[in-house]
């Protein structure tokens, strides 16, 4: 089975349903953290939700497995590949634990390796841990008419919900901007998850995010290892095309404007060049 594929065909399902991924989350008794995960080919949704996630999309279950609607003839090869595949995955769980502990082991020394001589130390922007969930905006706001900079208690919970996290991430609030400095070296690097592009989608978000929850900043500053990105409320607005940030707190409207365009590397790597400032950090602030 295709997993990628198949959870492409959910989220566009779930699109054409009109829902989001916190009403599918509902109605199955999951979390919307789990929907997320399936739509982008993480994990497969459980056995106990396959009927009612068909259900709900109004699919087969052959439409499911196949990540596309399909005929009966392909439903039942399909089906088919299905039942090899299960049979195929339970003799693999049946071989001795030494082998797969062996192949482990053996997978993570090479990619440390690799990942020396991969990660370059002039990177602008360098590696990071594993991949942190994209959240819809209703993930981050609650009682939103009351979340401004005064509120360092409530904007700190958000901080701590944001995409990008790291163990050493510190968050200060000024009266019309909040800074967040992260502490990554190059050498902490190599333990971590290489990837360019989502580490400027998160940050796209983290900002986005933080203007649309807290009313009354301008501006936002990420230091990420030796450079320091900035950027405007107001750029944010042109970037998405809108004249009011409060336009995002819908979390259809975030889901449309926000969450469709930055699936996209193209529209990722493009904004990001075009509204983050950069700037190199000093040498007695890098650590």
């Amino acid at each position: 089975m295709d997993q990628e594929k198949i959870g492409k065909f959910i989220a566009e399902c779930r699109k054409k349903k009109k829902l989001t991924q916190t009403d599918v989350a509902n109605k199955l008794g999951v979390t919307d953290k789990s929907v997320s995960k399936w739509e982008r080919g993480i994990c497969f949704p459980d056995v106990s939700a396959l009927i009612p996630l068909t259900e709900i999309l109004d699919i087969s279950l052959y439409d499911l497995f196949k990540g596309e609607k399909m005929n009966k003839k392909e439903a039942e090869q399909v089906l088919r590949n299905t039942i090899t595949y299960s049979n195929n995955e339970i003799k693999r769980k049946k071989k001795k634990y030494i082998i797969i502990s062996s192949i482990i082991v053996s997978v993570v020394i090479l990619v440390s390796i690799i990942s020396i001589f991969i990660i370059k130390k002039d990177s602008e922007i360098g590696a990071i841990v594993d991949r942190d969930e994209i959240h819809e905006i209703n993930y981050y706001i609650y009682d939103k008419t009351s979340i401004n900079s005064e509120d360092g208690r409530k904007i700190e919970s958000i901080f701590m919900k944001l995409p990008l996290k790291w163990k050493e991430r510190r968050l200060q609030i000024n009266s019309d901007s909040i800074d967040i400095v992260y502490g990554v070296s190059y050498k902490e690097t190599v333990k971590a998850y290489n990837d360019e592009n989502y580490v400027k989608l998160a940050m796209i978000d983290i900002s986005t995010i933080l203007f649309t929850t807290v009313d009354d900043i301008d501006k936002v500053s990420i230091k990420f290892t030796d450079y320091k990105y900035e950027v405007n409320k107001n750029i944010i607005l042109q970037a998405f095309s809108i004249n009011d940030i409060k336009e995002l707190e819908d979390s259809k409207n975030w889901e449309n404007i926000v969450s469709s365009k930055i699936e996209s590397k193209q529209f990722v790597n493009k904004t990001f060049d075009t509204i983050f400032e950069k700037k190199k950090v000093i040498s007695k602030e890098v650590k």
